[in-house]
């Protein structure tokens, strides 16, 4: 059986904005905060440091797991109609040119 493979590449201003949303939106014990930048930690799984500026305007550093940087970037998708298919296995890989991918597997 054929097996689709879909993958949105994403800016590192987009991933910040999608991070910085999702802080913002959700309940997740994350500092609720604007992302100012963010450098890439571990590749697999992925793992980010992101420099914040919180609502309080303190500025952090706060490391965020893959499970935080893939709903942030499907609540982004979602809040931007970008299709996803619900049932397809949904990885966030870092590219070779250094950008964040959000990989979804389909199996017929």
């Amino acid at each position: 059986m054929p097996t689709e493979i879909r993958r949105l590449l994403f800016t590192e201003v987009e991933v910040a904005r999608a991070l910085s949303e999702f802080s913002l939106t959700s309940n997740t014990g994350v500092p609720q905060g604007a992302v100012l930048d963010f450098k890439i930690e571990n590749e697999q799984p992925i793992r980010l440091r992101v420099h914040m500026q919180t609502r309080e305007g303190k500025q952090i550093f706060h490391g965020l797991d893959e499970p935080f940087v893939a709903a942030a970037l499907l609540a982004h998708c979602m809040k931007a109609k970008i299709p996803i298919a619900r049932k397809s296995r949904k990885t966030v890989r870092v590219t070779k040119g250094g950008g964040i991918a959000l990989d979804m597997t389909l199996d017929a």
